[in-house]
Order: C-alpha cells, then structure tokens, then sequence
C-alpha cells in the first residue's frame, strides 16, 4: 500500500470514529487498530485540517450601495485588515 493510500485510509478511519460516537479505545478495539495507532492519526488528522482552513460563503445585502463604505471588513488574527468595498 502507498504511503498516500494508508493516509486517507486512516483519515477515512478519523471520519468514521467523529460520526461513531464512540470513544477512540472502543473504535480502535472495534476495528483492530492499536488505541496509540489510532490517537497518532487522529491527532495528525486535525493538525492537517488546522492548516486548511477552507472557504466561508459570504453574501452581501444590497442596503449599503456606496462606494466610500467597506461592504465587507475582515480582520485577521495578525492584525491585517482587508476591505472590500
């Protein structure tokens, strides 16, 4: 198996275990994964995801149609501030 492919089998397993309801200890023992196996992928599984922070829909009104006020503001956690208008 490739290195690629045992990712995503184990991200599949994280994905599986976060809709299961059950306790890591009972998933791992369920699918016969060693429970310090299973906490190492879990725990790189959200370091991965921490990194991908994805896209947020955004959707404007149509109230405010003046080109001098910034229609969107966005203030990121290093302090930079992007406007739109």
């Amino acid at each position: 198996m490739e290195k690629q492919d045992r990712i995503q089998e184990m991200y599949d397993l994280v994905e599986q275990w976060q809709q299961s309801g059950m306790s890591q200890k009972q998933f791992s023992c369920e699918y016969n994964i060693k429970l310090p196996t299973f906490i190492y992928w879990v725990k790189k599984y959200r370091m991965n995801k921490q990194d991908d922070p994805g896209f947020a829909r955004v959707e404007l009104s149509q109230h405010s149609l003046s080109s001098t006020t910034a229609r969107i503001e966005i203030a990121l956690a290093d302090g930079l501030v992007v406007r739109i208008f």
